[in-house]
């Protein structure tokens, strides 16, 4: 190969080279821009050995961290859908903390009622809803190879089928049941089902006998040795 061809490829190159770092800086440069401004975040920190023997990094969340709106320097809702989202799990300022970090709305905060709002995008809240029904989904799947309980939703997320030996880890199945109830309780919401509900029947997995028939959250949905003696 001549020369002059040698050094031409060279220059194209670094041209290319040149182009595709530019456009990097400018998608990093608008992503920054896309982000509100915040004020203080949790702080992240790892506990001692004696607390923490797993050295997990965990959020603690900062006393003078602001839950409400004012949190945002730069609050700007146009164009963006506005949901009230109950808590069912976790403290509300640990939800909040999380709810910030997850990426899956542009604005999350607690309001003068009290209420827990979350301010999305319509690719925010599509990318929330295909995330609750993908962990819903793995949630029944996991307890598919179980010989002591199974789970079945129906289609429209409104009814869970929980079939329960009385042998099984009673703590296992409801960290399961409620971890279902989260993520059906997002999706019915995002789809405007602000009176959300599950209907949550419990067999016998050895007879299929109805132990127990509620609507969360009206009413409690517990497990106990003493539905089977009914």
């Amino acid at each position: 190969m001549k020369k002059k061809n040698i050094v031409g490829i060279i220059i194209i190159a670094l041209f290319v080279i040149g182009i595709a770092a530019a456009l990097m800086q400018y998608k990093r440069e608008q992503t920054a821009l896309e982000q509100p401004e915040v004020g203080e975040e949790p702080e992240t920190v790892v506990l001692s050995a004696d607390e923490n023997p797993f050295g997990v990094e965990i959020k603690k969340i900062n006393e003078n961290y602001d839950l409400t709106k004012n949190y945002y320097k730069n609050y700007d809702n146009k164009g963006l859908e506005k949901f009230v989202i109950p808590n069912i799990a976790i403290d509300e300022r640990t939800y909040i903390a999380e709810l910030r970090e997850s990426g899956y709305c542009q604005y999350g905060y607690i309001d003068e009622e009290d209420n827990i709002i979350a301010e999305m995008t319509e690719q925010q809240k599509e990318d929330w809803i295909g995330n609750t029904e993908a962990v819903i989904h793995k949630t029944v799947l996991s307890a598919d190879g179980e010989d002591l309980y199974k789970f079945a939703v129906s289609e429209n997320y409104t009814m869970i089928e929980a079939d329960v030996s009385i042998n099984a880890h009673a703590t296992k199945v409801m960290d399961n049941i409620m971890r279902l109830l989260e993520e059906i309780e997002i999706y019915q919401i995002l789809n405007g089902n602000d009176s959300w509900s599950v209907n949550i029947v419990t067999k016998d997995f050895e007879t299929g006998r109805e132990l127990s028939n509620i609507n969360f959250p009206k009413e409690e949905w517990n497990l106990s040795a003493e539905m089977w003696d009914e």
